[in-house]
């Protein structure tokens, strides 16, 4: 008898894959199989996939192997190409595209990757970079550091070219101290951060919760840190307001246009042979007197917290308010607070401390031009170090001395949100900020002892310095830039710095796409 239900062996071919003599399985054509790129940047896989009876169903993208887990992006279930993201990781990397199709019939293809490090790939680019920038800028410059921290591991270039000190001819090395300048503002801005960690203060504490009448130089109060249309408001001035240079102070530093400022007198000394009324040692009880007495912040144009107006006044002003308030120095401070805790063994107050590490620091020149402002008698090209100019004027804003491996250590804590563990605090450090300027391409603003730059299709968080130093986060790159000329009037730190920018975005580093520009 004929079984119920019987299906036909035709039938059941039919149902079943690989039944059909017909079908053919699909076909990938892959016209570069092999590739090479460096570690971090993004490339295409492109495949073509066809299938003859058109009955392709999907395509797969998998990583076979490699030192590490790439990152694959895919549009679709039928997409021929895929952005790879190579990871930190160099070595080879094994990529496979399969396509099936409705009757489970398949193809595979593979694409070999070779990722370059970015020691072997970027480092002699960098190396190169450096020296040309610098033999560029020879007349001026004394000699170059810089170092690129790229986030990866710990892995950070260093280059140096030139000399500590040209006369000698003694090599400028990696280590070699230097002074940072104003970098020295987001250093000092450290201690008032950890003491608000600590709940100490806040950012809204003012100085009249920092300084009683009795810390005063004699014959002032505390409210004469700040006159405005004769109304004193000094005590109202908060620790916000001096970090982020809104308090409506000027500058005490007056760039050698006022001859009774310490700066001018300083310089004067050192080329002249005058100044027996200079202090061997600015210390902060003699800046704060000589800013008031010098009437800095009478007359004033801004209320507290209304504009921001940039200078060392503020930062010195905190820094000696927090020595009266806590009972010590605040090199002091600056040790316990900073240094100590993040390792930091090459970093000390100029003029005011004893050196810590190489007390060889190199040479620092300050081309000073024949404008009508300054005496001719300081006109030329000075060697501020062989000339022994008393900068201990410089202090908390402007006066420390550290190396560019120092100074990646404190930004590094800076970024990555370890130097300050209050999230408060962090997110206020990661978003405040006061305008300053904005055009079409760029612009500039300022925040907690910050300075953040965007400009082409970069933001740079960081700060710079009078001596030609600069340190800053760049991002979308994600990579922390320090770099130092030790001349004041020369942009060769710039020229290097964008130029490293532009090198890293055009070889995709970080998957980053290209910028259009350099400036």
């Amino acid at each position: 008898m004929k079984p119920k239900n019987l299906v036909l062996p035709g039938l059941i071919c039919s149902l079943l894959t690989g039944c059909n003599d017909d079908n053919h399985a699909p076909n990938i054509e892959v016209a570069q199989p092999n590739h090479s790129a460096i570690v971090t940047t993004q490339l295409s896989l492109t495949a073509v996939v066809s299938d003859k009876d058109n009955n392709l169903q999907d395509i797969k993208w998998r990583q076979i192997s490699g030192p590490d887990q790439a990152t694959l992006e895919v549009d679709g279930n039928k997409d021929q190409s895929i952005e790879v993201t190579l990871p930190a990781k160099a070595g080879e990397y094994i990529f496979e595209i399969e396509a099936n199709d409705i009757w489970r019939l398949k193809e595979k293809s593979r694409f070999i990757v070779t990722a370059q490090s970015l020691e072997e790939a970027v480092f002699p680019q960098l190396d190169k970079l450096l020296s040309d920038t610098y033999s560029e800028s020879t007349e001026l410059v004394p000699g170059m550091q810089a170092l690129i921290d790229f986030g990866i591991e710990g892995l950070v270039w260093r280059g140096a070219v030139g000399y500590r000190d040209k006369d000698d001819r003694v090599p400028l090395s990696v280590d070699t101290p230097f002074r940072i300048a104003s970098i020295s503002k987001t250093l000092s801005a450290g201690v008032t951060f950890s003491l608000i960690d600590e709940g100490v203060i806040t950012l809204d504490t003012t100085l009249a919760e920092l300084v009683s009448e009795s810390d005063m130089p004699k014959g002032y109060q505390v409210e004469d840190f700040h006159v405005l249309n004769g109304v004193k408001r000094g005590g109202a001035i908060t620790v916000r307001q001096l970090l982020d240079q809104t308090s409506g102070i000027e500058d005490f530093v007056s760039y050698l246009s006022d001859l009774n400022a310490p700066d001018t007198r300083s310089f004067q000394a050192a080329l002249l042979g005058t100044g027996e009324d200079i202090p061997a040692v600015w210390h902060s009880d003699l800046l704060i007197e000589d800013l008031l007495r010098r009437g800095i912040t009478q007359s004033l144009d801004n209320m507290p917290g209304e504009q921001h107006l940039y200078g060392n006044s503020n930062t010195d002003i905190l820094a000696w308010a927090l020595e009266q308030y806590t009972g010590k120095s605040f090199e002091q401070l600056l040790y316990e607070r900073v240094y100590l805790p993040l390792g930091m063994n090459n970093t000390y107050m100029d003029q005011h401390e004893p050196a810590r590490g190489d007390d060889k620091i190199v040479e620092h020149y300050f081309n000073i031009s024949d404008v009508e402002h300054v005496p001719p008698a300081l006109h030329g090209n000075h060697n501020i170090v062989a000339l022994g100019v008393n900068t201990s004027f410089a202090w908390a804003g402007g006066g420390l001395v550290s190396t560019i491996d120092d100074l990646n250590l404190y930004f590094t804590a800076l970024h990555q949100r370890t130097l300050v563990q209050d999230p408060k605090l962090n997110e206020a450090i990661q978003s405040h900020w006061m305008p300053i300027f904005s055009g079409e391409n760029m612009s500039q603003s300022y925040g907690l002892a910050l300075a953040k730059y965007q400009m082409n299709g970069f933001t740079s968080v960081g700060h710079s310095g009078f001596w030609g130093v600069n340190a800053a986060m760049v991002e979308p790159l994600g990579i922390r830039v320090i770099t130092a000329n030790h001349q004041v009037v020369s942009d060769s730190l710039y020229d290097f710095e964008y130029g490293a920018i532009q090198l890293l975005h055009n070889l995709g580093i970080k998957g980053v796409t290209p910028l259009v520009s350099s400036k």
